[in-house]
């Protein structure tokens, strides 16, 4: 069953927003356009038309919380996370980590997982937010130097 997650942040007068639908299931056999997050038994599909930052971070924060998600698998060789839908309905307000904040968000509210700690500030000078993963700050592609 596919749950529909909405990400919603404010600090004083800006926020963040967006909307993510996904659904987890075991599989036996990973769908041959699925995507393998890491090493693990995890398997995801985007959502079509997702912008490649997007996609990245949300790779990302699928990585983060992978070897929970592996737990769910319940005896599958595999647990396929696919993403129905997403959405940013306000693009002024929007940053592309919000795409792993969300994908962690939407698993931990609807499939118990517990995630990751996701710290958030507003640094008025560069007037962008700041993510910390864990108490670590990271990219996409070039590590995360936090915990497990």
């Amino acid at each position: 069953m596919a749950f529909t997650y909405i990400y919603k942040r404010r600090i004083g007068s800006w926020g963040l927003v967006a909307r993510i639908t996904l659904d987890v299931q075991p599989i036996d056999e990973p769908p041959s356009e699925g995507r393998r997050i890491d090493d693990s038994h995890v398997w995801w599909l985007p959502p079509q038309g997702i912008p490649s930052t997007d996609e990245r971070w949300m790779a990302f924060g699928l990585g983060l919380v992978a070897g929970q998600l592996d737990t769910l698998r319940d005896g599958a060789d595999a647990l396929l996370v696919r993403v129905d839908d997403w959405d940013v309905p306000m693009l002024t307000d929007y940053q592309e980590e919000v795409a792993a904040a969300a994908v962690i968000e939407c698993l931990r509210e609807n499939y118990g997982i517990d995630g990751v700690d996701i710290g958030l500030t507003f640094d008025r000078e560069r007037n962008r937010y700041e993510f910390t993963w864990d108490g670590a700050p990271a990219e996409p592609g070039l590590g995360w130097s936090g915990g497990p």
